[in-house]
């Protein structure tokens, strides 16, 4: 039913010019839509770009912030798991985008890993709705970031950050994450457990879209440290400033042809 509609039917039904497309998407997963949305728009006037930002009218879509730099159209939305975000990556790409980048923090599932380090996943092992549409052969749940995208956004890090890339998993009921499913994933050789990058990738691969994730390792579940203990708390200001970090190389990446 609705996969048969066309990017044309949907440039109709949402007010779209006929020549509409975009260069890239951007997504952050949290509930906090404003504020990530404030603070977007407060990383590029610190970076001195020239911005123009556009509006999608009333429709599905007229929550997704659309901005515009040297000439390229980019989208940024936020989501809290994968079916919102879903649906903003199948319409970006079927409207052109080159580059889909998910930015985030993570449960940390590394013996090693401290909280603030950097996760970029190789691959996302996901079995949700979100991912078995889009992949429906693929035999072992494991949906796959792109190398290069990669290779070239852990380039754009400080070196002295300490950055991890290796696979994760996608668990949307975090609630129900046991002690039990953290030491598991864990000796499954996980490197942290979110709710996203699952969904974009295979949403992205369906597509055939570049798409990479860059992941902050923030409550350490492996240490037994989630959201309510003192550790994540004290380290609120640091993990912001590398959230910020991961927002100003994705945007570069975004940019860059």
């Amino acid at each position: 039913m609705y996969k048969s509609h066309t990017v044309e039917d949907f440039k109709k039904y949402f007010g779209l010019p006929e020549d509409y497309t975009i260069d890239g998407v951007l997504s952050y997963g949290t509930w906090r839509k404003n504020e990530h949305k404030k603070l977007l728009k407060e990383i590029l006037t610190e970076n001195g770009l020239w911005v123009e930002y556009e509006q999608l009218g009333e429709s599905f879509l007229r929550e997704v912030l659309v901005f515009k730099v040297n000439g390229k159209r980019f989208w940024f939305e936020v989501g809290y798991g994968g079916a919102y975000i879903s649906e903003i990556f199948h319409f970006g790409c079927m409207l052109g985008s080159k580059k889909n980048i998910m930015l985030g923090i993570c449960g940390g599932l590394l013996e090693t890993g401290k909280a603030g380090d950097i996760i970029i996943p190789t691959y996302s092992h996901g079995n949700e709705s979100t991912t078995r549409m889009y992949r429906p052969n693929s035999k072992n749940n494991k949906h796959f970031s792109d190398r290069k995208l990669n290779k070239s956004l852990k380039s754009r890090l400080n070196s002295d950050l300490m950055v991890h890339e290796g696979p994760v998993i996608t668990c949307q009921a975090m609630l129900s994450e046991s002690w039990e499913d953290v030491l598991k994933w864990s000796r499954e050789g996980y490197l942290g457990v979110e709710m996203e990058t699952s969904t974009v990738f295979a949403v992205s691969k369906h597509f055939n879209v570049p798409a990479s994730g860059v992941l902050v390792l923030a409550d350490n579940l492996i240490k037994k440290e989630t959201t309510l203990h003192g550790n994540y708390q004290k380290a609120t200001e640091e993990r912001n400033k590398i959230r910020d970090l991961t927002y100003k190389i994705a945007l570069e990446e975004l940019m860059t042809d």
